[in-house]
């Protein structure tokens, strides 16, 4: 506002809750291109081969020596969802924060609960499902088997510390893991289980550090970049100049005297690099004569956003109310706007990296993608495998808001190791 219509403002005491208190209807409409993109994010069915979402020991497991594994579908982006994921599973079992490890996003171990987007992961995990629910099935089936144990009624029991005792007697008490012992609970999910009062919270929304934090800080954190596998190579891909160039041909005889080369690989319009060391990747890359055709390129500036308006795209509404338009007509003034903003390029801090092991059988990659499950159905198409038989485990990258490499960096990675037959 200018400095003439911010005195009004105040003196009506104009704020962003009083405007829409006020306001008859406000309407802001969007579009997403394709035909899933909000489904995706906002619900999903999960993949066949997942961990069944209505059982405890998808979730949680408790160790012979006491202490307890949760499983999560959210994957930790550099936002701490896993340190406060942690801390659930630790106030809901009543053990303490650093007694609990937490698994996410592999497949091999964790629920599919889609991609790790659009701030659904507290919706997701710390409402009524999934492992705030589970966590709460696993405390209540914990004390109707440590009631059975020493023959005292569940509601004359407490849990510290992962021990379950009598309150009228603290000598009578049990440990998880004398009540488990490593093995599964073999429990349903109940939605009436309840969770904890948030007045007795004791580890949840309480200040604890990150445990990552300092790793990071000091050079010892495991991004996808310092994976190492026995026997890595090293690729690099050979990108087009234009939008829509098509491969014409490639002179390999341009590399073939570099030190450390391994194979040019093509594939269709792909063309890629393996040496045995990434500068000699690089170099490689940077040096191959590779012939495109000139491709259709991008469009003018000036006509970027009319551009963008012809892509294919369809619109979702996440809200209706049902009486918009009654609503309208009775409006005595409607205001109509449309608003336009500078493309935004999400330029992460490091390249985009993944690390992919693809043998004749079966493939192991390590992705810094939002979503392993549909990464795992991806890179089996790709490969030509059979998707129970790739394995897709998250390592954080270098950036994830917006559009970044994360996903076809693991798409390339997997092309180039099924080639040479090395991670």
């Amino acid at each position: 506002m200018t400095s003439s219509a911010m005195t009004p403002a105040a003196q009506a005491a104009l704020n962003r809750r009083n405007f829409l208190k006020s306001a008859g209807v406000l309407i802001v409409g969007f579009r997403i291109a394709g035909s899933d993109a909000a489904q995706a994010q906002f619900g999903h069915a999960p993949l066949p081969g997942a961990p069944p979402m209505d059982e405890v020991d998808s979730w949680i497991a408790i160790a012979a020596d006491g202490s307890v594994i949760g499983y999560s579908g959210k994957e930790e982006l550099g936002q701490g969802i896993s340190a406060a994921q942690q801390q659930l599973v630790a106030e809901e079992l009543s053990v303490p924060f650093d007694r609990v490890k937490l698994i996410y996003c592999d497949t091999a171990l964790t629920p599919d609960q889609a991609y790790t987007s659009g701030s659904q992961s507290h919706p997701a995990n710390f409402n009524h499902g999934n492992l705030a629910q589970a966590g709460a099935t696993a405390r209540e089936a914990l004390f109707k088997l440590a009631s059975q144990r020493l023959s005292v009624p569940v509601d004359q029991l407490t849990a510290a510390d992962g021990v379950i005792s009598a309150k009228s007697d603290a000598s009578k008490k049990v440990t998880y893991g004398q009540l488990v012992g490593g093995k599964k609970l073999n429990v349903t999910l109940d939605k009436k289980a309840k969770r904890k009062n948030p007045r007795e919270w004791t580890v949840l929304g309480k200040p604890i550090g990150r445990p990552d934090m300092a790793l990071m800080a000091t050079g010892h954190f495991e991004y996808v970049h310092n994976v190492r596998l026995p026997g890595m190579l090293h690729g690099r891909v050979v990108r087009p100049p234009r939008v829509g160039a098509t491969l014409i041909s490639v002179d390999e005889a341009s590399v073939k005297d570099m030190p450390g080369v391994v194979k040019i690989v093509t594939r269709k319009n792909f063309v890629g690099v393996v040496a045995e060391k990434p500068w000699q990747a690089i170099q490689a890359a940077a040096k191959l004569k590779v012939s495109w055709t000139p491709g259709a390129g991008l469009p003018k500036q000036s006509e970027f956003y009319e551009y963008l308006r012809q892509q294919p795209s369809h619109d979702v509404k996440l809200l209706d109310s049902k009486d918009t338009h009654q609503t309208m007509a009775t409006a005595s003034t409607v205001l109509k706007s449309t608003f336009y903003h500078p493309y935004q390029m999400h330029g992460s801090v490091g390249s985009s990296c993944a690390v992919a092991d693809v043998q004749s059988d079966r493939a192991t990659i390590y992705s810094p993608t939002q979503g392993v499950w549909y990464q795992k159905t991806a890179s089996a198409m790709i490969t030509g495998l059979k998707a129970e038989n790739v394995h897709v485990i998250f390592r954080r990258g270098s950036g994830c808001y917006g559009l970044n490499g994360a996903d076809t960096v693991t798409y390339d990675a997997g092309v180039l190791s099924e080639a040479v037959g090395k991670p």
